[in-house]
């Protein structure tokens, strides 16, 4: 009888040591989300060629829109706006400017 209730013991207490991981790893599930700008601003399933680039500048009232080699999800476009010339970071994956600079007046 003790022989059987000792297998008993080490089966249950393996068994629950083999559960144990997953436990843990579906507690910390979640905690991370939101503290990156990519949570909120997420990648579309494919990314933006050329045109489509072209198309989401103009849509925010740019003009004369010139594209840099695209690299690395990010492209370099040179635009007018308002009359003066801009440098924008656009990240042809999430559709938004990253990062403008005013370079000139337009003329």
């Amino acid at each position: 009888m003790t022989k059987s209730i000792a297998i008993a013991l080490a089966a249950l207490l393996l068994g629950t040591a083999a559960t144990a991981p997953v436990q843990a790893q579906s507690v910390s599930f979640g905690i991370f989300f939101g503290d990156e700008k990519s949570d909120f601003f997420p990648e579309h399933i494919t990314c933006m060629g050329d045109y489509q680039v072209r198309q989401a500048v103009a849509g925010r009232g740019y003009t004369n829109i010139y594209l840099n080699v695209m690299n690395d999800k990010h492209v370099e476009v040179r635009a007018t706006r308002d009359g003066w010339v801009y440098l924008l970071d656009f990240n042809y994956c999430t559709g938004r400017i990253e990062k403008r600079t005013q370079l000139r007046p337009a003329g």
